[in-house]
């Protein structure tokens, strides 16, 4: 064969295949919904989304349309893992976890990328190596040179584990705590891979080394700035940040073809290329978005997984192992389900059935069911794509009766009914008793208040005070004092005038109660043996005297019982105070002597009784005026001696107003 027809026979290859993979790519950008044409990372969740990591941040795929999952906003995502339903995110604000659509923040470190070794999720960090647990993420310790360095790649084969440091290239039999650690180079690898049961490491450089049995045991070179290894069928993709893709032979690492800018419509600039369950290629660009790249026409059954339950319109956790267990008001349910298609996300079509009643095929992945009666509910979910069907997915669950339905609930309704009526009964009774006991506690109290006022008003005028204000009138007049005999006859008309009124009255004013308190310690004075001098004082908070109520003769046995008994055994001036006092809606009396004292007056009250009992009827209707009445009497001490007596209680404040 002449050189020419091998030139024009290699450029038809070369074309064929240009040309080839053209009709097999796929470009999305900006104007198919991406919100940045920076992706760094991809991987694919059970339910068949494609999640990509951006510079601004997380996006979801369905095969049709880009999602924007917020997370922080126009903030760069750099990794990404899935395990079972939780999704990790390495990003520039710290790692976070992301499950039924919940962000769980999981700490502050800059995670370059999340591996699974022996069922663990491992974390690598710009400051060493870290695993997720129960939520949280712990720092792994190894030893000094590796804690602290830069992590790029954790691989685990056979019973051996590899790490890929800024410090070399690591050894080590278990995670935590090692004792054998074994360091394999000190050049510094960014990528592991698995291939025919040998390790493969990438160079920060243009090189892939094979390692077996700990030892390197051969290297090649391939393109440059390599940013990704991933096998993919029978060869390996080695992608670079500047350089395209070079695809190579997986069983002797020969050069097989290139994908770039110079034979396909695609950038060179590459951060990863990622294989689907559908064995579509995906390859994420640095600057020009996201391509899908198939070269295999696979047929797989389509899978459809229950997304979402809501209940009365509100999302609820639920584990598709065991019933969902429904109160009789949550009977307002609503299912979303998905089959996520990469390939043919548009001809997805769903059918539902609850209970035997089955839906026809169609587009709309959510069904909603309001007011459902209660009872047990079967509910399962098919798709298809074109002909192909999925598997069922069955999801049973229980609406319970209302209470008033049940049987026990009406028992007990009749027997609280029974009850409460036996218990109005019951109720009824106490509160005519009460009633009745009250009318006749009132009608005692009043008739014991009524007695004891009459009794006071039999005591008021004490008949020894009487005699002697008629001998003193005798006495004036014959002694021809004329003037102080009209005086005194004044004054003593005036004070029985107002007792007698007195009598008739529930309240007189206070103004009246101080006019006859003043005409009896006037005539007092005329009349006893022991001169005193009395003073009557009152504040009244700007009330007028003549406006403020109380019973009448409240005050006159104390006085009276100050006169007759304390200042018999004095030699000073005896002195009466009255005090009259509104404070806090309550009228104060107070009655102060500088007499004997309280204790042998009463030794001087056993002589005469009559006073005695007119103070203790006074005392007795000040405490059954009112519960909030207040009664006291108490000696003065004046340097430990006793310098008389004060009388104090208080009522409350009524006025005429």
């Amino acid at each position: 064969m002449t050189k020419l027809l091998k030139i024009i026979l290699f450029l038809t290859i070369l074309s064929f295949e240009a040309n080839s993979q053209e009709n097999n790519l796929k470009h999305f950008s900006i104007s198919d919904g991406l919100i940045n044409t920076s992706i760094n990372d991809i991987t694919q969740d059970n339910t068949g989304y494609l999640w990509l990591a951006t510079d601004k941040g997380l996006i979801k795929f369905d095969g049709t349309s880009f999602k924007i999952i917020n997370l922080h906003t126009n903030s760069k995502a750099f990794s990404l893992f899935a395990k079972n339903k939780t999704l990790f995110i390495g990003h520039e604000k710290g790692i976070f976890s992301l499950k039924n659509g919940k962000f769980n923040y999981l700490g502050k470190e800059k995670v370059l990328k999340i591996v699974l070794i022996r069922n663990k999720v491992l974390l690598c960090t710009t400051q060493g190596l870290y695993e997720y647990s129960e939520k949280n993420i712990l720092p792994l310790k190894i030893n000094s040179q590796i804690d602290f360095s830069v992590i790029q790649d954790v691989i685990q084969h056979k019973k051996s584990i590899y790490i890929a440091s800024n410090n070399g290239l690591w050894n080590i039999e278990k995670l935590k705590n090692p004792e054998n650690i074994q360091k394999i180079s000190d050049e510094r690898f960014s990528n592991f891979l698995i291939n025919n049961n040998k390790i493969i490491a990438s160079s920060l450089e243009n090189e892939l080394i094979i390692i077996d049995k700990n030892k390197i045991t051969n290297s090649y070179n391939t393109i440059e700035n390599i940013s990704s290894i991933n096998k993919i069928k029978d060869e390996i993709w080695v992608s670079s940040s500047e350089n395209g893709i070079e695809i190579l032979d997986a069983n002797n690492y020969t050069f097989k073809r290139k994908i770039n800018k110079y034979n396909t419509d695609i950038s060179n600039k590459i951060n990863n290329v990622f294989l689907d369950n559908q064995n579509t290629i995906w390859i994420a660009s640095k600057d020009r978005g996201l391509y899908k790249f198939s070269d295999v026409n696979t047929k797989k059954k389509p899978t459809i997984l229950i997304e979402n339950i809501s209940v009365n319109y509100k999302d609820i956790p639920h584990t598709f192992n065991k019933d969902l267990q429904l109160n009789s008001t949550q009977n307002n349910i609503s299912f979303s389900f998905k089959t996520v298609d990469l390939k043919n996300s548009k001809n997805i079509q769903y059918q539902y059935t609850l209970n035997k009643k089955t839906s026809p095929w169609s587009y709309q992945n959510q069904v909603n069911f309001a007011n459902l009666k209660a009872g047990k509910y079967s509910f399962s979910v098919q798709s298809k794509n074109k002909e192909t069907l999925s598997k069922k997915t069955t999801l049973s669950f229980i609406i319970d009766s209302p209470i008033y339905q049940k049987i026990w609930f009406q028992i007990l309704c009749g027997v609280i009914v029974c009850l409460l009526l036996a218990g109005i009964v019951e109720v009824y009774i106490r509160q005519e008793k009460n009633k009745n006991k009250k009318k006749i506690d009132s009608l005692k109290l009043e008739n014991h208040l009524q007695n004891l006022e009459q009794k006071a008003l039999q005591l008021q005028m004490n008949p020894h005070f009487i005699f002697n204000v008629l001998n003193g009138i005798k006495a004036l007049g014959n002694s021809g004092k004329s003037i102080e005999l009209n005086k005194t006859i004044s004054q003593f008309s005036i004070l029985l005038r107002s007792v007698l009124n007195n009598s008739r009255l529930e309240k007189i004013s206070l103004k009246d109660e101080i006019i006859t308190l003043e005409t009896y310690l006037q005539l007092e004075q005329q009349m006893s043996s022991k001169s005193f001098h009395f003073s009557i004082e009152t504040s009244l908070k700007n009330i007028d005297s003549e406006e403020i109520l109380i019973p009448p003769m409240l005050i006159q046995p104390f006085v009276e019982n100050c006169i007759k008994h304390a200042f018999n055994q004095i030699t000073e001036k005896a002195e009466i105070k009255i005090q009259f006092e509104v404070k806090n809606k309550f009228l104060y009396f107070k009655i102060i002597d500088n007499g004997i004292g309280y204790n042998q007056e009463k030794k001087e009250k056993k002589i005469t009784t009559h006073k005695s009992i007119a103070v203790k009827l006074t005392k007795e209707r000040i405490q059954n005026l009112s519960k909030y009445n207040s009664f006291s009497i108490e000696e003065i001490m004046l340097n430990n001696k006793i310098s008389g007596t004060k009388v104090s209680f208080k009522i409350p404040l009524i006025t005429d107003y």
